[in-house]
């Protein structure tokens, strides 16, 4: 290309010429599914605390994004959504308050109301990027359906999860040796696996973002 020339004699080519382009990262949705069951112990308490102190923490660094986080705890029976997708850290604030604690371990339920979560908010939001994480001891003993294997049930909600494209980390808070359960359900779920003892808010966070970066 020729260059042109301006007035005051300066001369312009068209490989001077340059334009802004924007990239608006898409926003992220972040699913808590944390196990609240008394199967846990006194550990329930601390991987509760943890999970609200994570997100907290993510909205308070996503604040520019709008990113989203949600948080389900499972328990006694059902899981129960204690924070349905905010970006607003006084409303997580306020409705992680009061934290359940206590009774049986319905992990099958735990993933499948945080499949429901993601696909309703992705029917809202299509270009959302969800991000699901799950962290228990894997001892799950009650099944969605009454009488159903629990594994059969578990390795199904995951297959549908990998098939919609959901990432996952499933954090193992197991004191001993790794549970086998939690790690085949990463693997179903393609997601990564990592087991963390003596859990806070600091050590999850760290997992969460290490694993986002993969």
């Amino acid at each position: 290309m020729r260059a042109r020339l301006l007035r005051g004699g300066a001369q312009i080519a068209f490989a001077d010429l340059r334009r802004k382009v924007f990239f608006h990262r898409q926003k992220a949705l972040i699913v808590f599914a944390i196990d609240a069951s008394e199967s846990m112990g006194e550990g329930s308490l601390e991987r509760m605390k943890a999970a609200k102190g994570a997100v907290l923490g993510l909205l308070t660094a996503a604040y520019q994004n709008r990113d989203q986080v949600a948080l389900i705890a499972f328990r006694e029976q059902h899981a129960q959504i204690l924070l349905r997708p905010t970006s607003s850290v006084q409303l997580a604030q306020q409705h992680l308050r009061k934290l359940p604690l206590g009774g049986a371990t319905p992990l099958a339920d735990g993933l499948w109301q945080a499949w429901q979560l993601i696909r309703s908010e992705r029917q809202k939001q299509p270009a959302l990027q969800p991000f699901l994480v799950v962290v228990s001891d894997g001892e799950a003993n009650v099944p969605r359906v009454p009488g159903a294997d629990i594994v059969t049930e578990l390795n199904g909600i995951a297959e549908q999860l990998a098939k919609d494209r959901i990432e996952a980390l499933v954090v193992d808070s197991q004191a001993g040796i790794g549970n086998p359960r939690l790690q085949q359900l990463a693997q179903t779920l393609g997601g990564d696996y990592q087991q963390i003892r003596d859990l806070h808010a600091g050590k999850l966070l760290a997992a969460i973002l290490a694993s986002e970066a993969r």
